[in-house]
């Protein structure tokens, strides 16, 4: 028997590689002989390079970078050499995981650590470069990953624009001609499940940037600094990007991404499943095996379960998903989805317990679903 192990991390506990061989033990238990194919996954968010790292043989580097509030920090990327493919997180540099929540400053939080990684990625002079969009704790738009990149605005009296995100609504010109050629010969690809715009009611500012400490009376204020900067952006990339879906993300770098660096966004998890050659791991298998952490209705809206699970049913592969925890309406799932979701919490405790216990839970979750297909199987 052939069984694919697919699974995305399962947060605080397993990354998708540590689950993806939990996986395999636990159906060798019960099939010794079966050809296990383990194949770490994600969806964009946290963890996307490290899976890509793990599936497709690279290694995770490091480069020192500014946080969103212009600390100096260590920031994490993956670097897959025989595909010549980085995979960068900007949460790494912007991420608002990084900053208390008494830090948050949407005046003043900056994406220039994302400009200054993306510029120690070009030295390795990349062909492909995956971005996974998510988590930051900016809403400028990109502009000082722009300024890191080589970018040069100026106001109406040709004097420079200075990095607060405010100071765009004043942003008469853009010269990008200073920002390295090379990056037109590499194909920059968004992760992100973010179809917003950059502004307006379904915007960057209005829909996400009350999380990262936008006033409700600051919204309009910031809203028109972007509208001003997504104005030089399409007259700049010669494209409307500011109204392109995705462009709202991560606080507007998805704009940025798109206007300076010819970046073209799509679903997270179809990013990673091309990425690792899903498809052609899942021929000829007979269960495929995926979770994550935790399940309930939203799973269908772009996680990694869902995704993986559609590669498989047009194969005509029944998808078996995992999980420590099930939610709200889970039941929809199997609607024309799963063939089955195993919660792997095995008994009653404290959420602590749960998580200490997570690897040897799951590892029997799966060797019980195995002695269930074992009895089921013809002779």
């Amino acid at each position: 028997m052939k069984f694919v192990l697919a699974p995305d991390s399962f947060k605080g506990t397993m990354s998708a590689a540590t689950v993806a061989a939990t996986m395999s033990a636990g159906v060798r238990d019960v099939f010794p002989d079966a050809e296990c194919i383990e194949i770490p996954m994600a969806d964009g968010g946290e963890g996307t390079a490290r899976s890509l790292v793990d599936a497709l043989g690279g290694e995770m580097r490091s480069a020192q970078v500014a946080d969103a509030l212009g600390r100096t920090r260590t920031a994490h990327f993956g670097w897959i050499a025989a595909k010549k493919l980085a995979v960068l997180e900007i949460a790494e540099a912007a991420g608002i995981e990084h900053l208390a929540l008494e830090e948050l400053d949407p005046h003043q939080a900056t994406t220039a650590g994302v400009g200054q990684l993306l510029n120690q990625i070009l030295e390795l002079s990349p062909t492909n470069l995956i971005v996974g969009l998510g988590g930051s704790a900016t809403n400028d738009g990109g502009w000082g990953m722009a300024q890191e990149l080589g970018a040069v605005a100026k106001n109406s009296s040709g004097n420079l624009i200075d990095s607060r995100p405010l100071a765009l609504v004043d942003a008469a010109s853009l010269d990008i001609s200073n920002i390295s050629k090379r990056w037109q010969e590499i194909a920059v690809t968004l992760a992100c499940d973010v179809n917003n715009p950059l502004t307006g009611k379904r915007g960057a500012t209005a829909v996400f940037g009350p999380q990262k400490g936008v006033l409700p009376e600051e919204i309009t204020l910031l809203d028109a600094a972007l509208k001003q900067w997504g104005k030089l952006l399409d007259e700049t990339s010669g494209r409307a990007v500011s109204q392109t879906p995705g462009a709202g993300a991560a606080g507007g770098l998805g704009a940025a991404f798109m206007a300076l660096l010819g970046a073209k966004s799509q679903s997270g998890v179809n990013v990673v499943i091309e990425a690792v050659n899903l498809e052609k791991h899942l021929t000829g298998a007979d269960f495929v095996f995926t979770g994550e952490g935790s399940l309930d209705f939203q799973t269908k809206f772009g996680k990694t379960p869902w995704g993986v699970m559609l590669t498989a049913r047009k194969l005509n592969i029944p998808a078996i998903a995992f999980t420590g925890n099930l939610g709200r309406n889970a039941e929809s799932l199997h609607e024309n989805g799963f063939a089955a979701i195993v919660p792997t919490a095995r008994e009653v405790g404290s959420l602590t317990e749960a998580l200490e216990k997570a690897q040897s839970s799951l590892r029997e979750s799966v060797r019980m679903t195995c002695r269930i297909l074992a009895a089921r199987r013809p002779e």
